[in-house]
């Protein structure tokens, strides 16, 4: 799967009508339901969104590359009030934030490998 195309392409779970960690059954049904609404004598370009977007969640795997490269819209809000400086010491080093910076450091270099193709 390409991460350009995964980066510009629009969110497969908005597609199909799913919250985000939907499982198999949900995201087959989802689609078998719109495919009905949108069959592609009738609506060619519905029909191939409906299918992009089932390609990239429909087997585990492709849901797990997919969910990397997704970003979660609360995750984009950035609001400049919420930064702050320390005055005294800045806080603990806790196993939960070294949890989170591992994960979000594995997420960048697999996107780089991605990317690069290595």
């Amino acid at each position: 799967m390409n991460a350009e195309n995964l980066l510009t392409a629009e969110n497969p779970y908005e597609t199909l009508g799913l919250e985000r960690g939907a499982d198999e059954a949900e995201i087959k049904q989802a689609y078998f339901n719109l495919v009905r609404e949108h069959p592609p004598e009738r609506d060619p370009e519905g029909f191939k969104r409906i299918r992009a977007a089932y390609e990239k969640l429909r087997a585990a795997g492709e849901r797990a590359e997919t969910d990397l490269f997704l970003i979660d819209e609360r995750d984009v809000a950035f609001n400049a009030g919420q930064l702050q400086r320390y005055a005294g010491q800045p806080p603990a080093i806790t196993p939960e934030t070294i949890k989170s910076d591992l994960i979000a450091l594995e997420a960048v270099l697999l996107m780089e490998e991605v990317i690069v193709g290595r």
